[in-house]
C-alpha cells in the first residue's frame, strides 16, 4: 500500500512551466545578447535551478563586476514575479481534487521541487494549500535527496512511495532510489524512455494509485 505520494510541483500541480520560462527573459530584457544565451541554457536536459541560470547567463555574457546587474538582482525580480503569477496560475486538472483525497484517506503528501524552499512555501501558502500538503521541500537539496529524506525519516520502505512529476529530472530521481515513478501529460518526448505509467492529468489519480 501507498504511504506517501511525493509530487513535483510545477507541470505537475500547478500549469506553471511556461511561467518560469518566460520570467527569464523578461527580467533579462534589457541585456543584449541574453535571449539567445538562455535559449542555448533552457535547451539543455538538466538546466539546474534558477541561481545556475543566471550564474551561466552573467558568465556568458562577460559582465564586469563593475557592471549595473548581477545574478542576485536578476534572482530577486525573478523569484518575486514567478510568486506572484504562480500562486495564481491555473492548477493541473485534478489537482487540488487529488491533494483533498489523499489528505482525506491519511496518505502522506510531500512536494519535491527545484525552486528554492521557502519560495517554494510562500507560493503554497497563497494557494491556500497548505492544509493538504504535509512537508514541502525544495532547493538547494536535490529531488533525489528529498526522496531519501523521506524514507529515512519515515522508516518507508521503497515500495511505500511513489513520485509524480512531467519531467526527465523528476523520472531520474525516482529510478535513482527505485521507487514507483508516474509521469503526468500525455506527451512522453520529454523523456529518454516511455514511462511505464503516464497521466494526461491528476483527475483520476487515486483511482489509478487504487489506495
Amino acid at each position: 500500500m501507498i504511504k506517501c505520494v511525493i509530487f513535483d510541483f510545477d507541470g505537475t500541480l500547478v500549469k506553471s512551466n511556461e511561467i518560469k520560462i518566460r520570467v527569464f527573459y523578461e527580467v533579462t530584457k534589457d541585456l543584449v545578447g541574453a535571449d539567445s544565451i538562455l535559449d542555448k541554457i533552457l535547451s539543455r536536459p538538466s538546466t539546474g535551478d534558477r541561481y545556475s541560470v543566471f550564474d551561466l547567463l552573467i558568465a556568458d555574457l562577460n559582465l564586469s563586476i563593475n557592471s549595473f546587474v548581477d545574478a542576485s538582482q536578476l534572482l530577486n525580480s525573478y523569484t518575486s514575479i514567478c510568486e506572484n503569477e504562480i500562486s495564481r496560475a491555473p492548477e493541473t486538472k485534478g489537482a487540488k481534487k487529488t491533494l483533498e483525497e489523499l489528505k482525506k484517506i491519511g496518505t502522506k503528501v510531500v512536494i519535491s521541487s527545484a525552486t528554492p524552499k521557502d519560495t517554494l512555501k510562500k507560493i503554497v501558502d497563497m494557494r491556500g494549500w497548505m492544509g493538504m500538503i504535509d512537508i514541502v521541500l525544495g532547493s538547494p537539496n536535490s529531488k533525489f535527496d528529498h526522496i531519501q529524506t523521506i524514507l529515512e525519516k519515515n522508516k518507508y520502505s521503497i515500495s511505500d512511495i511513489v513520485y509524480v512529476g512531467d519531467s526527465e529530472v523528476d523520472r531520474e530521481a525516482a529510478l535513482s532510489v527505485g521507487c514507483k515513478f508516474i509521469a503526468i501529460g500525455e506527451d512522453w518526448s520529454r523523456f529518454i524512455s516511455r514511462p511505464d505509467t503516464i497521466l494526461e492529468n491528476l483527475e483520476n489519480f487515486t483511482k489509478e494509485l487504487k489506495l
